[in-house]
């Protein structure tokens, strides 16, 4: 009889065990759902804001389009000159720079 009992007590522990188990299992799937909720809204917002930009981005375009194409022909050249002369000038500072990097060098080695 006292096997009996012994095994109903070992029983009655591990259904309590259980409960206590599932009911952390289910706080925890409620954080989670909440977590995970939260996250969706913060999705939807973010692609709300990347379509908005996405939308502003076009328009931007289409009338950067529409000005290039209305400026005569000899805007766009100078434009494309002007840019190629800030590129050369781009080259230039840089070469510049590794220039004094490579004085100040040869001045500490001395």
């Amino acid at each position: 009889m006292e096997n009996l009992s012994n095994k109903l007590d070992q029983i009655d522990l591990k259904i309590r065990q259980l409960a206590l188990k599932i009911e952390r299992l289910e706080k925890e799937n409620a954080s989670l759902q909440k977590e995970n909720q939260q996250m969706k809204t913060a999705l939807q917002q973010g692609n709300s804001k990347v379509n908005a930009l996405e939308q502003r981005l076009k328009k931007t375009q289409a009338v950067l389009a529409s000005r290039q194409q209305g400026e005569p022909e000899s805007v766009q050249k100078v434009r494309k000159e002007l840019e190629r002369y800030i590129k050369e000038i781009d080259k230039c500072i840089e070469w510049l720079s590794n220039e004094q990097e490579a004085d100040s060098l040869l001045k500490v080695e001395s």
